[in-house]
């Protein structure tokens, strides 16, 4: 066990003490209670491998916008135990007179039969922001996604401390219905985490307070995804492993959409 490592599981262990409050809050159906608390954000993983580089990522090294790793206090809130589905985002869209998503698979704005319980993807940052003021709920925080995903004891990625591709929706080159995988849940009983789509936060691409990191893709440009995805094959198969953790950072521009990115919302 390296020195980091034990670094790290000792500081989990003291912030479960500070994070397991026994607090109360109401049932919000659909929604998961997190209590407030502190948590470790961020991590002290290199880049030994050169796989940003390998395969020509614009912020260099992996994991270098990650650190440094902080000590956070959040007070309690609420997230979507799910991700969005097309079902959910279709009573939306009729409900607000909103724009569908320029979704591939959605034909005159129908989605496919059978994928109703599919997370919606392809839709915006602004998509994503609008539904959830629709839906009474805000697009949550980058700290408040990663303490979902991570609990009390900091975990690597939502399920624990070690990879399992086989644990989460990261291999099928497609989405699967939400909860699909029972052991992708993290500690809070939030699902779809570690794999599914990733999610849009309510957060600009910037580096970590402390942080010395220079990028040009910093400065209010791009908004923040977090989770990892299923769609991976080819070259980038080997970065499920990287992408799934519950630190991974990436980042899009806010007025586009892809085939990988969907929508979780919060609440206080």
């Amino acid at each position: 066990m390296s020195y980091f490592t034990k670094k790290y599981l000792c500081i989990a262990a003291s912030l479960f003490l500070f994070s397991c409050t026994g607090e109360k809050a109401p049932h919000i159906e659909g929604m998961v209670y997190i209590p407030s608390g502190r948590f470790i954000m961020g991590s002290e993983d290199v880049d030994t491998e050169g796989l940003g580089k390998d395969v020509g990522s614009r912020g260099g090294a992996f994991y270098q916008n990650e650190r440094p790793v902080r000590n956070i206090f959040l007070p309690g809130f609420y997230i979507d135990k799910y991700e969005l589905t097309n079902e959910r985002y279709k009573i939306f869209t009729y409900a607000a007179g909103y724009p569908l998503p320029p979704s591939w698979d959605w034909e005159k704005g129908v989605y496919p039969d059978g994928r109703g319980n599919h997370p919606v993807n392809n839709v915006t940052w602004f998509d994503a922001l609008a539904y959830c003021k629709w839906a009474g709920k805000r697009l949550p925080t980058e700290e408040e996604w990663e303490k979902a995903a991570r609990g009390p004891l900091g975990n690597r990625y939502p399920w624990g401390m070690e990879y399992d591709e086989n644990k989460a929706n990261l291999t099928t080159g497609d989405t699967v219905p939400v909860g699909s995988y029972e052991t992708d849940k993290s500690f809070y009983g939030v699902y779809d985490m570690g794999g599914n789509l990733m999610e849009w936060v309510d957060a600009w691409y910037e580096p970590y307070p402390g942080s010395k990191m220079k990028n040009g893709d910093f400065g209010k440009k791009f908004r923040i995804l977090r989770g990892g995805v299923g769609n991976f094959s080819g070259h980038y198969y080997s970065l499920i492993r990287v992408f799934a953790r519950s630190s991974y950072r990436s980042f899009y521009w806010p007025d586009h959409g892809g085939n990988d990115g969907g929508i979780r919302c919060a609440r206080f």
